[in-house]
């Protein structure tokens, strides 16, 4: 990157305004929040303080942020390199504001809008023409810490380097996608995403479902986030709705489908009784009380109980495993739903075609933009591809649809889907030039798919692969056969672990990455087949489960070669234990890991509490605290299930280390710690067996006994709660073996850890906690 970006200013400390600088402030840069007085920005930076989701990373970041006001800080302006807009969408009021900072910018600093649909060509207009130069749109998606995308839209006097750079620091510092859009209205995620729901609304009507109908079939069925379309509408604010419908229609002369963005009768009258979604705490649903959740009627417009009828093409749907094949079996079924979802695909396929090249050039752009934008699984070509092209244009003739003539001209030429492969890179139909071009992908981002079918695969079972990454390094990635998003360790993986370090090893290779292929690392082990084990009491196999996984995991610790874990996501239980057993952690900013097997009624079983003590024991080594002080500490964590919601929180609660190293872009994680094996890997040496570790014995489990009898009292936890605080206090305080003149070594701990974990697996309340949190995918308190 040719051009630096270490300090910005940010106009506008409203919630995204205020989102941004503390994005910013996560990936260490400092910034200036201004308002239209020091009171409104002071306001903005602590709202960042109680905001949920937290935007933040670690709260003392939060001190790299300095409040400012045009009145007495303009000149603060001049020692920034970039200065991004985040007020209201008046095209009167931004543009005040540009006259009133520009003559205090530097001759360098770069000028963007985050405007979501304001033309670019109306807002550079009085500008100076050097500013208009440096002047694009940066389109932020809320929250901006936790959505991956940022729309780039630039204009005919617009420096493209400089939007290349902008990039280049969007990705690579902020960790965000970036798409290049047009001066177009809504730009790309926004006009598609918007058109699906207003459609959604349309066919709702026509099909006469209802709210919670709409709901369930248009989520996570689809590959859509879960709050699906209204309660999405709901969050997002149906005020912001109607204002980004009526912005495609006012300007959407061109659209054939324009009239769809016209407001429908029954949300103008939610409009008129200020009924906005969750902000007003009522829109499409209503919650009453904590358990109370009412659904809209929209013929009468009163509230009624939110009930979700069964069908047809979801319970077909269930059946598959993979969205592809999830998609592909539910528009097929001939039932409501599946009539409404076919025309509900076909509509948005269709619209999103027509829209090259008027929003975007090329499908790359158009499907990040719905996949990073609005949390779709798959983006629209990717989906029309999974329900095989020629086989639904057909049916879309058959509808009566027209089809877009460039995607006909496609098949015309033999081309089949509008992804490929050429043999050595991932490929995307390019309608200019009527031909095949690579998929544009980041030097850092490593695709699994690509470095199998280019002869990295080295050995592949059910869940897990060995991959060559090049230059002496391989690596396992997880994929579970039965559960591909959350990944549950299995058998399979623990068996490629295994497998990989004899394979490093005889192949005189560098080291090994761990990672995963799935939308989680792991979350945790495979409940399933534990409720089948203790259903037969078949306590051996039990026992087997656990000893071969910490025997594994202890098999990738003392490798004669460095073990470099790349988690992101999800990584619980029996995950986080996976990478905990490596000698580094190369994590994505987004980890949310911990030790929760109290959830489900056991303890860590597969070397989790080993590897707490450890981490523990060295981080307070240094303070010289004591035996108590470690079983304490890991008490807090285990038996209290934290989860981090940040990589730099799981520092802070003890599961990564300050050795460890965060990456905010999850897409670079790979290739980073591969990076770090290498790095390693000059002069390595497996570490020895600890023999080391102090844990307090019977006087620790006493203190700890009297805290929990305090909290059983107060009713804070039940009574099973309080037997398994037991059981893991034993452990954590080093069994009978325990003292703090008593060293204890690994195997030790590994071999008491075990048998607790069996010995609660055998209580029926843990069993009723495994099967509750298989149905209901929460834990039960009994």
């Amino acid at each position: 990157m040719a051009f630096k970006i270490e300090k910005v200013a940010i106009l506008g400390a409203g919630v995204m305004g205020a989102q941004i600088a503390t994005h910013l402030s996560n990936a260490g840069i400092p910034s200036f929040l201004f308002d239209m007085n020091q009171e409104l920005a002071v306001k903005g930076l602590e709202g960042m303080k109680k905001l949920k989701p937290s935007p933040v990373y670690n709260p003392k970041t939060l001190g790299m942020i300095t409040p400012c006001n045009y009145d007495d800080h303009l000149d603060k302006i001049g020692e920034v390199d970039w200065v991004v807009e985040v007020i209201a969408e008046r095209l009167d009021w931004k543009q005040g504001l540009f006259e009133k900072i520009i003559p205090h910018m530097s001759d360098s600093a770069l000028l963007t809008s985050n405007t979501s649909g304001l033309a670019l060509s109306e807002m550079v207009s009085s500008m100076p023409e050097d500013v208009k130069q440096r002047f694009f749109i940066t389109h932020f998606f809320n929250p901006p810490r936790y959505m991956k995308l940022v729309e780039l839209v630039g204009g005919s006097e617009t420096d493209q380097e400089a939007m290349e750079d902008m990039a280049v620091f969007l990705e690579d510092v902020l960790g965000k996608g970036v798409v290049w859009a047009k001066d177009t209205a809504n730009f790309i995620a926004n006009r598609i995403g918007v058109y699906g729901m207003m459609l959604t609304l349309k066919l709702a009507r026509e099909k006469r479902l209802s709210i919670p109908d709409v709901d369930g079939l248009t989520g996570t069925a689809i590959g859509h986030m879960k709050s699906a379309t209204f309660r999405t509408a709901d969050v997002v604010g149906l005020d912001t709705l109607v204002h980004v419908a009526e912005n495609a229609y006012d300007k959407g002369e061109a659209d054939e489908e324009r009239d769809i963005f016209l407001i429908p009768d029954y949300l103008k009258s939610m409009l008129d009784n200020g009924w906005l979604g969750a902000k007003t705490k009522q829109g499409f649903y209503k919650k009453v009380d904590r358990k109370t959740i009412l659904a809209l009627n929209l013929d009468t417009l009163e509230y009624e109980p939110s009930v979700k009828k069964k069908f047809d093409a979801i319970r077909v749907s269930k059946n598959e495993t993979y969205l592809p094949g999830k998609l592909r079996s539910i528009v097929k079924i001939d039932d409501v739903a599946g009539k409404f979802l076919w025309e509900l695909h076909a509509g948005i396929l269709i619209y999103s075609a027509n829209r090259l090249p008027e929003i975007s050039d090329d499908i790359v752009n158009i499907d990040n933009a719905m996949k990073w934008g609005f949390g779709w699984e798959m983006g629209p070509f990717e989906i029309w591809d999974a329900l095989g092209v020629a086989e639904t244009i057909t049916r879309m003739k058959q509808d009566g649809y027209k089809i877009p003539a460039w995607v006909t001209n496609m098949l015309g030429k033999g081309i089949a889907s509008f992804y490929g492969f050429d043999g050595q890179v991932k490929t995307y139909y390019d309608p200019a030039s009527e031909s095949m071009q690579a998929v544009p992908t980041h030097l850092l981002a490593v695709d699994f798919d690509v470095v199998k079918k280019t002869g990295g695969l080295i050995k592949k079972d059910w869940s897990a692969s060995l991959i060559d990454l090049g230059d002496g390094v391989a690596a396992v990635t997880m994929h579970s056969v039965l559960q591909p998003t959350f990944n549950p360790i299995d058998g399979s993986m623990i068996g490629m672990f295994d497998q990989a370090v004899d394979w490093v090893q005889e192949n005189g290779y560098k080291g090994l990455v761990i990672a995963s292929e799935a939308t989680h690392f792991s979350a945790g082990a495979n409940l399933a087949l534990m409720l089948k084990a203790i259903d037969e009491k078949d306590w051996d196999s039990l026992e087997a489960m656990s000893k071969g996984m910490q025997d594994t995991l202890q098999k990738l610790r003392f490798a004669s070669f460095p073990v470099v874990a790349a988690p992101h996501s999800l990584a619980l239980g029996g995950g986080y234990e996976t990478i905990g057993a490596c000698d580094r952690i190369v994590a994505a900013a987004e980890l949310y890991t911990g030790l929760v097997e109290v959830g489900v009624g056991l303890i860590p079983g597969g070397g989790g509490n080993l590897r707490m003590i450890m981490k523990t024991s060295d981080r307070l080594a240094k303070g010289r605290a004591g035996a108590f002080p470690v079983a304490q500490k890991c008490f807090e964590a285990i038996g209290f299930a934290k989860v981090s919601m940040s990589a730099k929180e799981a520092v802070a609660i003890g599961y990564l280390t300050k050795q460890d190293k965060i990456i905010i872009n999850g897409d670079h994680r790979v290739a980073k710690a591969k990076e770090e094996v290498l790095a390693m890997s000059e002069g390595y040496a497996a570490p020895d067996m600890r023999t080391d570790l102090f844990l307090p014995g019977k006087g620790g489990r006493l203190a700890v006994r009297s805290t929990v009898k305090g909290f059983l009292k107060t009713g804070k936890i039940s009574e099973h709660d309080a037997f398994i605080a037991e059981k893991l206090a034993f452990v954590l305080t080093g069994g009978d073996k325990g003292g703090i003149m008593k060293p204890l070594d690994e195997q030790y701990l590994l071999d008491i850890e075990r048998e607790a974990f069996v010995s609660l697996a055998g209580e029926p309340k843990t069993r009723a906690r495994i099967e509750y949190m298989l149905k209901r995918g929460k834990p039960l308190r009994n």
